[in-house]
């Protein structure tokens, strides 16, 4: 069962700032997203149980080396790295391009890459890759149990509300993972010393058969800013009311109850009352 994992740098969130003055970020500390190391578990531990191959596959400058190093040092295979000057600044449409054309010259059975990246969180990449390669694509996965035998994998996933839907892919297929899916692996010594020891593969726009005209953006980021803060809203007690109606309004936190009506009647003669209800308060007209 041989596994592609997508894997990205991203900054580390825990020590980046934002500067208000200039408009800009310091503190910049690059890790790997920690989605994309959830990955890469469960591709390991994919691997262990169907026996196979783990390859992970980034695109970035030079220092995202660094990732693909942490892949192979919790036990990954091969790692391959896609750079290139043309590479830079890319929007995420155009990175799905080069990402699936670097997988396409590969044998795969399953392409594993997060839900959404920590940084920009747009969830675009599983979906690109799966059009590109003309693949099955399951997104938001909690849970994922391969069968080599007929070559299948059973897939839970979360959906709104907090359910969860658990579905079939045949395979070869393409899943975007939430990072509960798998707990993250600590490798022994051994495993790490040889990921120190593995060579990075690197493939530039000529090996893939691509250039700037390929390679169009089709979005551009305008500008970063800072979230505005959002005021807390407070509570303001009428100095008219009893001292047991300020302590019954304190309690609540100032929430309001709002008068409700119940219509308790069939439908068919409850329906009468419910549009005379929306037309006395404005909501529809006669």
């Amino acid at each position: 069962m041989r596994v592609v994992v997508c894997v990205k740098q991203v900054p580390d969130q825990t020590l980046i700032k934002f500067n208000i003055d200039t408009g800009s970020l310091n503190n910049i500390h690059y890790i790997i997203d920690p989605v994309d190391e959830t990955s890469v578990s469960e591709a390991i531990k994919i691997r262990e149980k169907n026996g196979g191959e783990v390859i992970a596959v980034s695109l970035g400058p030079s220092r995202t080396e660094e990732v693909l190093r942490t892949c192979l040092k919790m036990g990954a295979d091969k790692a391959i790295h896609l750079c290139d000057e043309i590479f830079d600044n890319l929007d995420v449409y155009s990175v799905s391009t080069v990402l699936a054309r670097q997988i396409a010259s590969l044998k795969y059975d399953i392409i594993l890459c997060g839900r959404e990246s920590m940084d920009e969180g747009n969830g675009f990449m599983g979906a690109g890759i799966a059009e590109w390669l003309d693949l099955p694509l399951v997104t938001s996965v909690t849970r994922l149990d391969v069968f080599a035998d007929t070559m299948t994998a059973r897939v839970h996933r979360r959906i709104k509300g907090g359910d969860r839907e658990i579905l079939e892919a045949p395979l070869p297929a393409v899943f975007a993972v939430e990072s509960v899916l798998s707990k993250p692996i600590y490798p022994p010594l051994r495993t790490i010393l040889a990921g120190l020891k593995k060579q990075i593969i690197k493939v530039d726009s000529q090996s893939l058969g691509v250039d700037k005209n390929t390679l169009q953006p089709l979005t551009s980021i305008l500008s970063v800013s800072q979230p505005k803060p959002r005021l807390k809203k407070t509570a303001t007690i009428d100095s008219k009311l009893t001292a047991h109606e300020r302590m019954k309004l304190l309690m609540s936190g100032g929430a309001q109850q709002k008068s409700s009506k119940t219509i308790e009647k069939p439908p068919q003669a409850a329906v009468a009352d419910i549009i005379q209800f929306l037309i006395t308060h404005g909501i529809i007209s006669r």
